[in-house]
């Protein structure tokens, strides 16, 4: 990949910057950035269409890996990126700007976007679950007039209702169920969406919704899959799985999943149930506190990983809170994983 930058100036005399993003697919995308202009706003008004959300740098969708040139965030804003994160090159393109031409990983193929368009629709509330003390599942039912099409690690955003609230929840359904589409939510001690489900939720609640978004996305392949996941960050994971089993051959897949303490553990037999029908899975359960489970390991679901957990060749999905993120990462990259093999989308406060 050359490295070779030019930068050329516009009539008005301002800096115009070429910006190379490339696609997981092997496309690229040419953008001429104004100064002082955001990467991702630059990309849309040139008809680019990128991962994004809510364009002020707090969900991380349009998250993407600096590859060359210099490209930083504007000054003054608040992030979700921690400084190590920024020091490896990732950035926010809603609140990065080029200060030299510079070229993007975006992690995800060009034809996500053109395939599976984001639209508003309303649901209805099939069947509310409690798995656990802080686990509430919930099925939805999406018109059978629209086939609402998405890739698995997607996530679709949830108006509470009675509020002008939204929030934002990856679908644990697979993608053959369109029209049926599953979420798992933690149910906090406060908070808009869990006063609903604890208070008033009920089966046959209409739900506004949009979606499908999320550049965290699986990309099948027969090459080893290691799905790490805390607490609700399982629910794209078992999505993944979904559709990891219907490859021939199916790859290898070792998922990864832990809470904090016994009272939150959840799908225990849903996780038993789908390595009985997937050969190729191996499923290692953990928690921080003590268990009384049998095989339940004690610790967190990254102290729990062995450097035999990532073959040669494995691609790393990781999802949960920040921290086991962060921790995750730093994981995979002692075990000699590369940047661009390891995918990951953190649960963030609301």
């Amino acid at each position: 990949m050359s490295s070779s930058m030019t930068t050329m100036e516009d009539p008005s005399g301002s800096s115009i910057r070429r910006v190379v993003l490339h696609f997981s697919d092997g496309e690229s995308r040419t953008i001429e950035v104004a100064e002082g202009q955001e990467i991702l706003a630059a990309a849309k008004a040139r008809g680019v269409n990128l991962a994004s959300q809510c364009t002020v740098g707090t969900c991380a969708t349009c998250i993407s890996q600096l590859l060359v040139g210099d490209a930083q965030p504007k000054p003054d804003v608040v992030t979700v990126l921690t400084s190590e994160e920024a020091s490896r090159g990732q950035r926010l393109l809603c609140q990065t700007l080029a200060h030299s031409d510079a070229e993007f990983d975006m992690g995800y193929p060009s034809s996500l976007l053109l395939a599976n368009p984001p639209v508003f629709f309303n649901a209805k509330i099939g069947r509310i679950t409690r798995l656990a003390e802080s686990v509430a599942e919930i099925e939805v039912k999406v018109p059978k007039t629209m086939r609402l099409k998405f890739t698995a690690g997607q996530y679709c955003r949830i108006r509470v209702p009675g509020t002008d609230d939204w929030r934002s929840y990856s679908m644990a359904s697979g993608e053959h169920e369109p029209n049926k589409l599953t979420f798992l939510i933690r149910i906090l001690p406060k908070g808009t969406m869990s006063d609903y489900l604890r208070d008033r939720a009920k089966a046959g609640d209409v739900l506004e919704m949009e979606g499908p978004l999320g550049s965290f996305v699986l990309e099948p392949t027969q090459r080893p899959h290691l799905l790490v996941a805390g607490g609700t960050g399982l629910a794209p994971m078992l999505s993944m799985i979904d559709r990891l089993r219907l490859l021939r051959p199916a790859p290898p897949i070792q998922l990864v999943f832990g809470c904090v303490k016994e009272a939150d553990l959840f799908h225990l037999d849903e996780l038993r149930a789908r390595a009985s029908f997937t050969p190729t899975l191996q499923v290692r359960i953990s928690l921080e506190q003590d268990s009384t489970i049998p095989g339940v390991l004690k610790g967190n679901p990254v102290t729990v990983l062995s450097r035999t957990d990532a073959p040669e060749g494995t691609i790393a999905y990781l999802c949960g809170p920040p921290g086991m993120i962060a921790a995750a990462e730093q994981a995979m990259a002692g075990f000699g994983l590369s940047l661009s093999d390891v995918r990951s989308e953190q649960f963030l406060p609301s």
